[in-house]
């Protein structure tokens, strides 16, 4: 039976104290990152240098960093950039700066589900993925409402990484709605099949 779960399941708190990293500013990460904030959590975005988003970002009253610098400081790291482009990313910006009890979010499980990025076991690996494109995760959230999400566990080092992905959810208004829970491999396959 599919495990659902509402806004009353979420607790924004657990972001709380927290610095998330959204990496990218595309269709998803401009929705997450604005929503994240518009939630009352502490977001940057995390960005290659030279990149056009940069200025949208900023002039949308964000913090904007390198991946490399945001991965020092971030508690939560959302990655939001095209699949095919994630694991060089995460190998050369992320990896180095990962510390025990980080999180590591995706929107989709592709590159955790076929090993092109091998977390090390010691940090929880989430996936939060709205079922809409960005400008509709953002739109449905200014409006009060909300896109529902998937939510999957990988890797639950702290013991908290399922209350760490509803939150989040929460956050980017998806529990207004209904989040369903299922696991990065069913995620990936009935996205590509």
């Amino acid at each position: 039976m599919a495990q659902m779960f509402y806004a009353q399941d979420c607790n924004l708190e657990y972001l709380m104290g927290k610095k998330i990293a959204i990496v990218g500013y595309g269709s998803q990460g401009h929705a997450h990152a604005l929503n994240l904030r518009d939630s009352g959590c502490d977001v940057v975005v995390a960005l290659y240098e030279g990149s056009k988003s940069w200025k949208k970002a900023e002039a949308a009253g964000l913090t904007v960093m390198t991946t490399a610098e945001a991965a020092k400081v971030a508690d939560m790291i959302m990655i939001l950039i095209n699949d095919e482009k994630q694991a060089a990313m995460y190998h050369k910006d992320i990896e180095p700066y990962l510390r025990p009890g980080m999180i590591l979010a995706f929107a989709h499980g592709f590159n955790i589900h076929f090993g092109c990025i091998k977390p090390p076991k010691d940090i929880d690996v989430v996936m939060i993925a709205p079922k809409g494109p960005g400008h509709t995760v953002r739109s449905q959230y200014l409006e009060g409402k909300g896109v529902p999400d998937l939510v999957a566990v990988y890797q639950d080092a702290s013991g908290k990484a399922q209350d760490y992905a509803l939150a989040y959810a929460a956050g980017i208004g998806g529990a207004r709605a209904g989040i369903l829970k299922t696991t990065f491999r069913e995620e990936t396959e009935t996205d590509l099949f």
